[in-house]
């Protein structure tokens, strides 16, 4: 059985690794492959090597100047960074077993990138005239600072609405949780392990702070029918104290993982932890401890001043009533919805730039990051017709829309 455009461009796309840091080999393939293909299509430079693809059809410029945007019907977003193969067999080999494709950004998330490029190239081939422009932005960095994110605000990007290309097995995700990475600090003081009573343990001073974080409960919230009942939540994720065995650490710090839920913000949960501290300090007034925004992997000021927030999209908006007509057309099925644990880059888009977001695209979202990372070619299809077939019914002028069976 001859293999589909779609599934050759995936497996072209798996092959050039983009590590996060490392995108600029296949930002340079998606470059030229749209070119070729007679799309629009820029750079749009975060760093002196890093850089966005733009890609837009019908071929539309963009400014930088927010006052000389375009509007566009559509703006599609996904990120071509990955994750390291780790534990991963030939990570950057795609294997194709029936109809699963294995390896790494399979899932997350260059399917939903290929899809919606093989969509567009579809859309030219056609001669499908559209009324309304759609850009499809694929960025860089979202596995780590957001930069490409970032700098596509900067452009002022005006669309009706935006769909991320990110992995939800064809539902949709109306919201997700904003994620604030906090680092407690608890200074003690240092001296040989054979004279313990000579310092302060910072470990044994940073325990009943701990002790609290990990007792602390938060209060569930109903999100509605066919959203679910999420919660804030904080996880201790790494605690590091010491230099070595035989002496009194003098510094413990604590990195918090937290995730705050759409209607709640990242200032109340950085007041919930700074109480948390407060109470422990209560009880023992030598301890010392202060928190800070940061994450281990972030270098980045811009991103530590803004953070990332949660976001929500609302069951009754037009997008979503929209992406519902359009998904049961051609899956013959409904559309699923839901609001997800984690945090996707939904925020940019409805957050710094008003434009209504959903998150929908092919792919099991538990199979990111892992050694198991694999996709459904028959669901990477699917997604691709969805897209297209929304990009017309959103976008196309009103006699390229006879006869269509999505309409």
């Amino acid at each position: 059985m001859q293999q589909s455009e779609l599934i050759t461009l995936l497996e072209k796309m798996i092959r050039i690794e983009s590590i996060n840091g490392n995108e600029k080999n296949l930002g340079e393939f998606l470059y030229s492959f749209c070119e070729l293909q007679g799309l629009g299509v820029e750079k749009q430079y975060c760093t002196e090597n890093r850089f966005n693809v733009l890609i837009t059809y019908p071929p539309t410029p963009l400014s930088i100047k927010q006052s000389e945007n375009p509007q566009f019907g559509l703006l599609l977003h996904g990120h071509y960074d990955t994750v390291p193969g780790l534990d991963m067999t030939d990570p950057f080999e795609p294997v194709i077993n029936g109809d699963l494709m294995h390896g790494r950004g399979t899932v997350d998330q260059k399917a939903g990138i290929a899809a919606c490029i093989i969509a567009l190239v579809n859309l030219r081939r056609q001669g499908v005239v559209l009324e309304k422009p759609v850009c499809l932005a694929a960025v860089i960095d979202e596995e780590s600072e957001h930069q490409g994110s970032m700098k596509l605000v900067e452009t002022g990007i005006r669309a009706e609405y935006s769909i991320i290309t990110e992995p939800t097995g064809l539902n949709a995700v109306l919201g997700c949780k904003g994620t604030l990475p906090v680092k407690i600090t608890v200074i003690g003081k240092a001296s040989h392990g054979c004279r313990p009573w000579l310092g302060v343990n910072a470990v044994e001073m940073a325990m009943p702070i701990l002790q609290r974080l990990f007792s602390f409960n938060f209060e569930e919230k109903d999100f509605g029918v066919g959203l679910g009942v999420l919660k804030n939540s904080i996880n201790v994720g790494l605690v590091q104290a010491g230099t070595a065995y035989n002496n009194v650490p003098d510094k413990c710090e604590i990195s918090l993982d937290c995730r705050v839920i759409p209607g709640d913000t990242n200032e109340s949960m950085m007041e919930c932890i700074q109480n948390i501290l407060n109470e422990a300090k209560s009880e023992n007034p030598t301890l010392k401890a202060s928190l800070t925004v940061d994450r281990p992997d972030w270098n980045w000021e811009p991103v530590k001043e803004r953070g990332l927030r949660s976001a929500q999209t609302s069951r009754k908006s037009p997008l979503f009533k929209l992406m519902k007509e359009v998904h049961t057309c051609v899956t013959g099925n409904d559309l699923g919805s839901y609001i997800t644990d984690g945090y996707t880059d939904m925020d940019f888009i409805i957050n710094d730039l008003n434009i209504p977001c959903i998150v929908y695209g092919p792919g099991n979202p538990r199979l990111c990051h892992t050694s198991a990372e694999e996709i459904s070619l028959h669901e990477v299809e699917t997604s691709m017709r969805f897209y297209e077939e929304f990009i017309k019914k959103q976008c196309a002028a009103a006699e390229e829309l006879e006869g269509n069976r999505c309409v």
